[in-house]
């Protein structure tokens, strides 16, 4: 979207979509603390919103302001955006700068949807369009594997298998047309305890993962697709969670053909083949007093 000239000011507004992931286990631990991970993500069609403007600044003035229509939202220097911005200006050389970025939340927070890493990833596609640097996906790319492991795919947007650490990625078939809703309630889950359960709970150093036995299946029949999927993070966050258990096994009960948690939680997503299944789970969600969300898959128009 093209930035709107304001007087001293250049404003661009941006969607920044949500993330799951449809197939995700850990290959192995890396001698860093790391895992290298085996993945297909997928872009949905729910969006934060982001609002950046540029204003001209004086020599020498480094200003990032972050500001969130949710008050539940870090707006300090620790918030994503603020980081890709500054990673940004780094990578650019540029010295002075003063910008401002508000995010229209809807995204749940700290649910396994990557929040955080599409508001990062929309915050260092708009600085490029702003600044007219010219930067080129894979450069982008670069700058956001520096922030987080899902910021890179939060770039490329669409589905993609994804390996490493989130900046390995390779192509696949397309989820075919489908419904997907998704919930979340309760308490959230930390990524890096959530990693370190798993740790206590598998021995990574003899345990091999392999996404092709999912994406073999990919672009076939969506039964067969969502009989497929797995998020080993399941494992370690659903047996302290119990509102996200409840949450999955309703969306079965409503007929998805799969429920399963995104990421490592503790949102849940159930794939449902028409949009009356999804809208009915949604009722059943909403009387129950949890917060749902119709999406379909995300493909972005790069043309």
């Amino acid at each position: 979207m093209k930035g709107i000239q304001n007087q001293n000011m250049t404003t661009v507004t941006l969607r920044a979509p949500a993330k799951i992931n449809l197939w995700l286990d850990i290959a192995s631990k890396r001698p860093d603390g790391y895992h290298n991970i085996e993945s297909v993500m997928q872009t949905v069609s729910l969006f934060d919103e982001l609002t950046i403007s540029r204003a001209e600044a004086l020599p020498g003035r480094r200003n990032i302001s972050v500001s969130c229509s949710v008050e539940a939202l870090a707006c300090d220097e620790s918030n994503l955006c603020c980081r890709a911005a500054r990673e940004f200006f780094s990578a650019v050389g540029k010295d002075s700068y003063d910008v401002s970025v508000h995010i229209e939340k809807k995204i749940p927070i700290a649910a396994g949807l990557a929040g955080g890493s599409t508001d990062a990833a929309a915050t260092l596609i708009g600085l490029n369009e702003l600044y007219e640097t010219g930067l080129c996906e894979a450069e982008l790319c670069g700058i956001g594997s520096r922030l987080g492991a899902d910021v890179p795919f939060c770039i490329k947007r669409g589905i993609s298998v994804t390996r490493g650490i989130g900046d390995e990625f390779s192509e696949c078939p397309r989820l075919p047309d489908c419904f997907i809703l998704i919930a979340c309630d309760g308490e959230g889950v930390s990524t890096p305890w959530a990693y370190h359960k798993l740790d206590e709970m598998y021995d990574f150093s003899s345990r091999r993962a392999s996404v092709s036995c999912f994406t073999r299946i990919l672009g076939g029949r969506l039964p067969e697709i969502a009989a497929g999927m797995r998020n080993i993070f399941e494992s370690a966050v659903l047996p302290v969670r119990e509102r996200a258990r409840d949450i999955k096994l309703m969306m079965l009960e409503s007929g998805a053909l799969c429920s399963m948690m995104s990421g490592s939680g503790p949102a849940v997503f159930g794939i449902f083949p028409d949009r009356e299944g999804a809208q009915r789970a949604l009722e059943e969600l909403s009387e129950a007093k949890i917060r749902a969300y119709i999406c379909e898959p995300y493909y972005e128009n790069k043309n």
